[in-house]
């Protein structure tokens, strides 16, 4: 595969991001494709999905995938659910669960609604993985993303309304506590990041 550098005309937040030259080269061509979808008022899907494989084949950081998809996703948001698939199915058979964690907060996160956007985008992505061992952590993933989408409705309501757990308890002592040692309902302050617990 040729080695591309990214153009100096390349879209403010492809500067933005660290990555490498190739990594950037991969991000210019989605920002492309979606000013192209902006005007035509149409993402090319097949246009998207060729980018994702081609940056997933050759190896870009979860970082970048994360932007790209944020990108289509984001511009296009009744497409996110199948930006999302597209992503998670470029990684081929051996994708990985902080990849498809990755890939379902960057498109959930792009949303005007993100808690609303969980289940379809989340959904798509399970129905993409097929038989693959990752897609029965896709349920975990999602409630965990929406746990920390900024709009969540149980975001700033305290644990004890809920029921599950008494302010002078241990939050060990019954709180509904998702993987990671998160409380569900996450806080107004902790918005969705787009990484996991290894740091990606």
């Amino acid at each position: 595969m040729a080695q591309q550098t990214a153009s100096p005309a390349a879209a403010p937040a492809v500067d933005q991001v660290k990555a490498s030259a190739v990594e950037k080269a991969f991000m210019k061509k989605m920002a492309d494709i979606v000013q192209a979808g902006l005007k035509a008022g149409a993402l090319d899907m097949k246009a998207v999905s060729g980018v994702l494989n081609d940056a997933a084949k050759a190896g870009v950081s979860d970082h970048v995938m994360s932007a790209m998809v944020s990108m289509a996703a984001g511009a296009f948001p009744s497409n996110a659910p199948a930006v999302a698939s597209a992503a998670v199915r470029s990684y081929g058979p051996g994708v990985k669960e902080e990849q498809v964690r990755n890939v379902i907060a960057s498109a959930v996160s792009s949303q005007p609604h993100p808690y609303a956007s969980v289940a379809p985008i989340s959904e798509a992505v399970e129905k993409a993985l097929g038989n693959s061992p990752v897609a029965g952590t896709v349920p975990s993933i999602a409630v965990a993303v929406a746990a920390q989408t900024p709009d969540n409705p149980l975001s700033g309501v305290t644990v004890q309304e809920h029921g599950l757990v008494k302010p002078v308890e241990d939050v060990a002592g019954g709180s509904l506590v998702l993987p990671g040692g998160l409380p569900v309902g996450g806080t107004p302050t902790s918005p969705a990041p787009v990484s996991n617990a290894a740091g990606n």
